[in-house]
């Protein structure tokens, strides 16, 4: 009973905590929604073409019809015009580029011969022409059994099963919250450091309640504090950013192994520097060390060779591959290897800072009171 009393305390502690709320929830937030925007243009593998507009100056007769009426499948849309209309609108400046078609010839009238609306015109035109040469060829010949295409339907568009790369929401969406979840380690050193600050230390190691019950409920706490974070962040970017996670509660299980990791970072952190700000500066080199080398701060294919390389030295940059194979083509073996490397590194890293705190237990240089 003790133990859940002393848990609630510490969460309740570090929840009202302004940093808290600033730090660990609202500014990856922030910065996924800045990052996404920012390099949205970069992550679109994709252009969709608008349909083009163009004026077209004819006589109207059957080689007019035929020209506008095969090119709505190409995309383009012929406006007619007569011949002064399209020589008034080019003096005036409204009118940038025509195409005049003739018995003889198409002229496509154009300051902008290199822009998008040209090359689409001119493709078309040739692909038409090339059509009305074969036929007149056939004509000539008496094949009438060749003009009659044999490829009925114009270009079926269907799609692959690729790979699926993340978006710039997408992709933030991951590596902001891994970084954020580093940054536990931090709230981790200030749980611990708290009884110094606030003189509670001494009353504590009076009690009949056991000191190492009571480094275990922080770090416990802090565990249960960080994965309550990552929910929330997650379930924001999803249903505020619509950013898929394939599925929410098995992310958030194999995000467990990072919250492990990264609390008892912050506890072997403290316990050997045995200072809140020489822990927390340590913790903010190593943190940005591993969120840089992971992947954090910059768009990076999955499949790029040099992020491969430094991801496979950082614990963050295992997650995060783990989690794009994962979430964007269904694999789950990065995920369960990165999570059990960082278990068992946790592990090492709790026994380790474990003896260190028995060892002084009771002395006033117990660092985490």
């Amino acid at each position: 009973m003790r133990t859940l009393q002393f848990l609630k305390k510490e969460a309740l502690h570090s929840l009202a905590a302004p940093e808290t709320v600033l730090l660990m929830l609202l500014f990856p937030l922030l910065l996924t929604w800045v990052l996404g925007m920012a390099f949205s243009n970069l992550s679109v593998r994709t252009l969709d073409l608008p349909q083009t507009r163009m004026a077209l100056v004819s006589d109207g007769g059957m080689l007019s019809r035929l020209y506008q009426a095969n090119s709505g499948q190409s995309g383009i849309v012929f406006e007619n015009m007569t011949a002064e209309e399209a020589a008034e609108g080019a003096r005036e400046g409204s009118l940038k580029q025509y195409v005049e078609l003739t018995d003889k010839a198409v002229i496509l009238h154009s300051d902008e011969g290199t822009g998008m609306d040209a090359m689409m015109v001119r493709m078309y035109t040739n692909a038409f022409l090339q059509q009305a040469n074969l036929t007149g060829a056939a004509l000539k010949a008496g094949r009438l059994d060749l003009l009659t295409p044999q490829v009925q339907k114009h270009v079926t568009v269907e799609g692959i099963d690729g790979r699926v790369e993340p978006s710039s929401f997408g992709y933030y969406g991951v590596t902001m919250l891994t970084m954020i979840m580093m940054y536990g380690s931090l709230q981790m050193v200030s749980m611990l450091s708290r009884e110094k600050g606030e003189r509670t230390g001494l009353r504590l190691k009076a009690s009949p309640y056991q000191m190492s019950k009571v480094f275990m409920v922080k770090i416990i706490a802090s565990c249960v504090i960080l994965m309550l974070q990552a929910a929330i962040i997650v379930l924001f970017n999803h249903f505020v950013y619509g950013i898929s996670y394939r599925s929410i509660p098995q992310v958030l299980a194999w995000l467990l192994p990072l919250a492990v990791f990264s609390t008892a970072l912050g506890v072997l952190a403290y316990q050997v520097l045995r200072s809140e700000s020489a822990a927390s500066a340590f913790l903010n080199i190593m943190i940005f060390a591993m969120v840089f080398t992971g992947g954090g701060y910059m768009m990076v294919s999955m499949d790029n060779e040099v992020f491969s390389k430094l991801a496979g030295f950082s614990p963050v940059g295992w997650v995060n591959q783990g989690l794009f194979r994962y979430i964007y083509r269904g694999s789950r073996e990065a995920i369960i290897s990165a999570s059990v490397k960082l278990l068992g590194i946790s592990l090492l890293m709790y026994l380790t800072a474990f003896w260190l705190f028995k060892r002084e237990e009771g002395s006033d240089r117990v660092a985490a009171y």
